[in-house]
């Protein structure tokens, strides 16, 4: 084997130090300019009695500084001008190399800072990895959320360049209130950038990918470095949600209880399920799922301590009371006003009995505009229903006849929901060009539901006006989730269809519309589709809202499943009189005595749809037979 020489040694060990960066090179030149100066400086005594070598170094430093020193030189000493020239050259060449090398490293730093490579240096902010068109509902609402805040920061963090993402933010984005987005370009998985993102001093991280390997592999690295930094002391947690069933308990392993991890498909059937036998409903649960407007807080009201669940229902004037967050056990004392996201808090109660009683610790769940604005009154205000209670007998639901055109992954999902949701002997139709194999084994067999499944051409004018039985009111149009541009277009044409058939007929269709992007919203409206459903914008709103009060999604798993209590939408005339006129402290009353909670109203405006969710309870109004009330309740009778 040949030994390299000095000189290849040399060469390497040169190359090593010029790739140590900037600070070694100026470095590097301040040792050579020092060299060539003193040895200047000593060479340049040798012989001389009148200057000192202290003197000759500062004279050979003034050289290399400045080559304008030259001309001032005794040219009657050669030698001195010569050394001082050959000093002189050598200053000119380190100057032009030191600023090169200067310019190059304000350059790179300045791309660097531009492609979001610097660390951060923030306490109690949001981390959002990950940078998708999912990204700016979730900004939205965390910025809405920090609204009441002086100083919101959140840091988006994702595998784009800094410059893209701040651009992209600010087309998408017209407000930041009062919080500042702070965007960070790297691979989330690794621990370097992590460390840049300051997460050990995050309140939350919400993982904003679509690719559940790289969920799992993100929650992974996440976890690891907030437990070798400590971090969960400080109650930080992680927010996801994971695509396909197979891998939810993996990235719940992986999370080792310290994550919130949302399946989506499971959260859509649920919306879904509850919307399309309910038209309008998506429009409460956005609203109450979003932090603009009205949002559900967990408060402590130590002076409601001991008094039953339905006497301070009426003690909240501009809030609405929904429940109980039992005290857990070794959490916050009785009497800590604790705001969203505190310890402390056990398991919700959703519309609990009446009688049942506030003991010490517990909190009162509520829907109010914003946090710490509610308060209970001092005494319960007086109310006279007895006037106003309707008598009239309301028929029960007997059965409801669903038709679904389209399928997509979340099908069998949506049929097992209804099945919960619906009554017996209620028929579902699913019309749709070609079937997939597992049709007839998973979306046929429920204890509910009858199911007919119809490979047919949805499209077609003819066919479709075949599907439109007379029986049919109530249609679900599922999206196409494989392309989302084409599938919207494809779902816009359907519903001019049934807009127009609707026209012909002089029939009245519920449709409830399952749609890939909110942009589709207004056109929308040309369709006069009753509701429709972005499931991606429904689980990013619940993801803020978890990101923001951790406890918060056992509460909202329980307002979408059928067990218990959830929300429903039923006939004014059950409650009260069309002719009275009741304030909503009245109504707060009446509803209570179906053990039931007065949540707002739907009516018709100008053909319209207007639905209002927790009403100022001094308000008053008339309500028509065909309005309908907004509850919680245990059952849809």
């Amino acid at each position: 084997m040949k030994k390299d020489g000095f000189r290849e040694k040399l060469r390497y060990a040169f190359d090593n130090y010029m790739g140590k960066g900037t600070l070694a090179l100026i470095g590097m030149l301040f040792l050579i300019t020092a060299i060539v100066v003193i040895i200047a400086g000593i060479l340049g005594s040798a012989g001389q009695t009148d200057t000192s070598v202290g003197n000759n170094i500062w004279m050979s430093l003034m050289h290399a500084l400045d080559a304008g020193t030259l001309a001032g030189d005794d040219t009657s000493r050669i030698g001195f001008v010569i050394l001082m020239s050959i000093v002189t050259i050598c200053g000119i060449f380190v100057t032009s190399i030191l600023i090169g090398i200067i310019s190059t490293g304000f350059e790179e730093k300045l791309n660097s800072l531009r492609k979001g490579f610097s660390r951060v240096v923030e306490n109690r902010h949001t981390v959002i990895i990950g940078f998708n068109d999912g990204i700016y509902t979730v900004l939205k609402e965390i910025i809405e959320a920090n609204s009441n805040e002086k100083n919101g920061r959140i840091l988006v963090v994702g595998t784009e360049d800094k410059e893209v993402m701040d651009e992209e933010i600010r087309n998408h984005i017209d407000d930041f209130k009062t919080t500042k987005v702070i965007c960070r370009s790297g691979d989330p998985t690794h621990s370097a950038v992590l460390a840049m993102s300051a997460v050990e001093n995050a309140r939350s991280i919400v993982i904003n990918e679509e690719d559940d390997f790289m969920i799992i592999k993100i929650i992974l690295s996440v976890v690891a470095y907030l437990k070798e930094k400590q971090a969960f002391e400080n109650d930080a947690h992680i927010t996801a949600t994971i695509h396909d069933k197979k891998y939810l308990q993996a990235a719940l392993i992986a999370a080792e209880g310290k994550a919130e991890i949302i399946y989506f498909k499971e959260v859509i059937a649920r919306v879904i399920a509850n919307t399309c036998r309910q038209p309008g409903l998506s429009n409460v649960l956005t609203g109450v799922f979003s932090f603009e407007g009205d949002e559900f807080y967990f408060e402590r009201f130590p002076e409601l301590t001991g008094k039953k669940f339905g006497d301070v229902l009426n003690l909240f004037k501009k809030s609405t009371v929904v429940g109980i967050c039992k005290a857990a056990a070794g959490g916050s004392a009785a009497g800590e006003n604790a705001a969203a996201g505190s310890a402390g808090f056990g398991t919700p109660l959703l519309n609990p009995p009446m009688d049942t009683v506030i003991e010490e610790g517990d909190a009162i769940i509520h829907l109010s505009e914003d946090n710490g604005v509610s308060f209970p009154a001092a005494s319960l205000p007086t109310v006279n229903i007895r006037d106003k209670v309707s008598n009239m007998q309301i028929p029960e639901e007997t059965e409801n006849n669903l038709l679904i055109l389209g399928h997509n992954e979340s099908l069998p999902l949506i049929l097992r929901e209804l099945d919960d949701f619906l009554p017996k002997g209620s028929k579902v139709v699913i019309a749709c060009y070609s079937l997939p194999e597992e049709a007839e084994t998973e979306w046929k067999h429920f204890e509910n539901l009858e199911v007919m499944l119809k490979e047919a051409d949805i499209y077609d004018r003819p066919v479709l006006e075949e599907l439109l039985t007379p029986n049919v009111r109530n249609i679900l149009l599922l999206s196409d989730r494989s392309d989302d541009e084409d599938a919207d277009s494809r779902s816009l044409i359907l519903l001019l269809q049934l807009r127009e058939i609707s026209n012909v007929r002089h029939a009245d269709f519920n449709i409830t519309s399952e749609m890939n992007s909110a942009e589709n919203q207004r056109l929308l409206r040309v369709t006069k589709v009753n509701d429709f459903i972005v499931g991606s914008s429904i689980t990013n709103l619940i993801m803020s809202q978890i990101s923001e009060n951790r406890h918060l999604k056992e509460f909202l798993t329980m307002l979408l499943v059928e067990e218990g209590s959830e929300f429903y939408m039923k006939p004014s005339l059950k409650y009260v009189r069309p002719d009275a006129e009741v304030s909503f402290y009245e109504m707060t009353e009446i509803v209570k005595n179906h053990n039931e909670i007065f949540m707002g109203y739907k009516k018709n405006e100008n053909g319209e749809m207007k639905i209002v969710v927790n009403p100022d309870k001094a308000g008053t109004m008339r309500f028509r037979p065909e309005d309908k009330i907004i509850v919680i309740a245990e059952d849809g009778r």
